[in-house]
C-alpha cells in the first residue's frame, strides 16, 4: 500500500490531483526515459552513427509494453544507478540492436531531460488553472467594485475600502505570478545531452547535430553548454511556483479569516451533502482554504532545497542532483493542487455583502475619523487636527454617542460643520477614496495583458 498522501488510493487526491500525479507516475517517468533513448537512436541511425536498422528496432521497442518490469525491479536491488536496470531491459528487448542503446549519453542526460518534460507539463496545467483563477478574480472585482467593507490593518478595523479593491489586489499579484511562470517555463526549454562530463566526447563529430535533433523530437532545445551543474533554471522554476503558491495561500488565508463566525463576510463553497465536522453538524469549515495554506508551507522549504542544490562541485554532484530530483515533483504537484483548489473555491465563493456593511458600521462613525481629521487640517493644522479628533473620539466613546454628535456639540468644531457636511461620518461607504478607479484601472491593465497571452505554455 502507498505510504505518502500523494499516492493514497482510498483517500486519494487530498494533496494532489489525478492529472498532476500522472505526470510523475513511475511508469510515465520510465516511458520518458525510453522516449529519450528512442529519440537519440533515431537521429544516430539517420546520420549513420549506429545502424539504421538498429535505430528502428530501438525506436519500436522503447515502449513499456516491451520492457520486463519484473527484471527492472530485480535490477534495482543490485544497482545504485537510476537508469541502468531500465537500459538493461531495453537492450534485452532490442536483441542485437540493444548494443546501440544509450550510445554516447550519460544517466543524467536521461533523468534531466525527463524531469524537464515533467516540470514543463506541470507548469502548463498550473498556467491553465491560474489563468482561470485570474479570470474569476476579474469578474469578482468588477462585480464588487463598489461593494463597501471595512479595511483592516494590524488586525484591527481601519478605513472603508471595497471588496472589489481587495480582489483587484489579489488579481494583480496573480498576474505577476503568471508572468513569472511564463519566464520560468521558457527557461526550462532545454533538454540535456552532454555526455559523461559535459564534453559530448562520446557522441562523435556530429555531436551537436545529434543533440539538437534528438531533443527537438522531444519538443526541447539543446544548449551547447551542458547544464549538468548549472541548475539556475530549475531553481527559477521552483521559486516561481513557490511564490505563486504563496499568492494563492494568501488569498486562501484571507477567505479563511473572513469566514470566521464573528466576521462572516466570505465563505468557501461547501461540498454538496458533505460534512466538514465529525461532531458539530452546524459547522461549515473552510477545509479547502486550509489545505492550500498547508500545501504552501511545504512548497517553500522544498523550493529552497532546489535553490541550495545549485551549489554543485566539479562536473557532477549527485548530492545536489538527488535533492533537486526529489523536490521538484513534489513542488509541481503541491503547487498545481493549490491552483486547482483555489480555482474551485473562487468559482463558488459566497460574498456576504450585507455582513460586510454591518461590520463596516460596527464602530459607528469612528471608522471615518481620518476623513474628519483632514477636514480639520485646513483650520487648525495637521498635528492639532489629529489631537482634536482623538479627543472627540474619546469623548464619543465615553458618552456612548456618535462622533458626529460630539463634533457638532463641540465649541471649536461645531461652528465649522453642519450635519449634512458630516454625512461621511454616518455613511462610511462615501469614503472609499479612489477605490473604484483603482479597480477599473487594474481590470483594464490585466485584460490587456491577458490579450497578449498565448492559449497555453507550449
Amino acid at each position: 500500500m502507498p505510504s505518502h498522501p500523494i499516492d493514497f488510493q482510498i483517500n486519494s487526491d487530498v494533496f494532489s490531483t489525478p492529472e498532476l500525479r500522472n505526470i510523475f507516475n513511475e511508469e510515465v517517468i520510465i516511458q520518458r526515459w525510453l522516449d529519450f533513448e528512442a529519440a537519440l537512436a533515431t537521429v544516430q541511425g539517420r546520420l549513420g552513427i549506429i545502424p539504421e536498422q538498429a535505430a528502428r528496432v530501438i525506436r519500436e521497442r522503447a515502449r513499456l509494453e516491451f520492457i520486463d518490469m519484473d527484471a527492472v525491479r530485480d535490477g534495482y536491488t543490485r544497482s545504485r544507478n537510476s537508469v541502468i536496470p531500465v537500459l538493461a531491459a531495453l537492450r534485452k528487448a532490442c536483441g542485437n540492436a540493444g548494443q546501440y542503446v544509450h550510445f554516447g549519453a550519460t544517466t543524467q542526460d536521461v533523468l534531466d531531460t525527463a524531469l524537464v518534460l515533467g516540470v514543463r507539463q506541470s507548469m502548463g496545467i498550473i498556467y491553465r488553472d491560474v489563468m482561470a483563477i485570474e479570470a474569476r478574480l476579474l469578474e469578482l472585482a468588477h462585480e464588487h467594485v463598489e461593494t463597501p467593507m471595512v479595511g483592516r490593518t494590524h488586525g484591527q478595523q481601519a478605513l472603508p475600502v471595497t471588496f472589489g479593491l481587495k480582489v483587484a489586489i489579489w488579481a494583480g499579484e496573480v498576474r505577476r505570478g503568471i508572468e513569472r511562470l511564463k519566464v520560468a517555463h521558457a527557461g526550462l526549454r532545454y533538454g540535456q545531452l552532454g555526455g559523461a562530463a559535459g564534453t559530448m566526447a562520446a557522441l562523435g563529430p556530429e555531436a551537436f547535430e545529434v543533440a539538437r535533433e534528438a531533443l527537438s523530437i522531444l519538443g526541447l532545445e539543446h544548449d551547447p553548454a551542458s547544464w549538468h551543474t548549472s541548475r539556475d533554471s530549475m531553481a527559477e522554476a521552483a521559486m516561481a511556483l513557490s511564490i505563486l503558491s504563496m499568492t494563492l495561500a494568501k488569498i486562501a488565508n484571507e477567505i479563511f479569516q473572513l469566514q470566521k463566525t464573528e466576521v462572516g463576510e466570505l465563505s468557501e463553497p461547501p461540498l454538496c451533502g458533505a460534512a466538514s465536522s465529525s461532531t458539530m453538524p452546524h459547522k461549515q469549515n473552510p477545509v479547502i482554504c486550509q489545505r492550500v495554506v498547508a500545501l504552501s508551507r511545504h512548497i517553500r522549504p522544498l523550493a529552497m532545497t532546489v535553490v541550495e542544490s545549485m551549489g554543485h562541485e566539479h562536473e557532477r554532484d549527485p548530492r545536489c542532483l538527488w535533492s533537486e530530483w526529489l523536490a521538484m515533483p513534489q513542488i509541481c504537484i503541491y503547487a498545481g493542487t493549490c491552483a486547482s483548489y483555489m480555482k474551485d473555491v473562487l468559482s463558488g465563493l459566497s460574498v456576504h455583502v450585507g455582513r460586510m456593511y454591518e461590520n463596516l458600521c460596527m464602530h459607528g462613525d469612528m471608522v471615518t475619523s481620518e476623513w474628519l481629521m483632514f477636514r480639520l487640517v485646513e483650520s487648525m493644522g495637521r498635528a492639532n487636527a489629529q489631537k482634536k479628533v482623538r479627543e472627540l473620539a474619546g469623548k464619543a466613546s465615553e458618552l456612548g454617542v456618535g462622533l458626529r454628535e460630539v463634533v457638532l456639540a463641540d465649541t471649536e468644531t461645531g461652528r465649522l460643520f453642519t450635519a449634512d457636511d458630516l454625512e461621511p461620518l454616518v455613511r462610511p461607504e462615501l469614503y472609499t477614496g479612489h477605490a473604484v478607479e483603482i479597480v477599473n484601472r487594474v481590470i483594464e491593465d490585466i485584460r490587456a495583458r491577458r490579450g497578449r497571452d498565448q492559449g497555453d505554455l507550449s
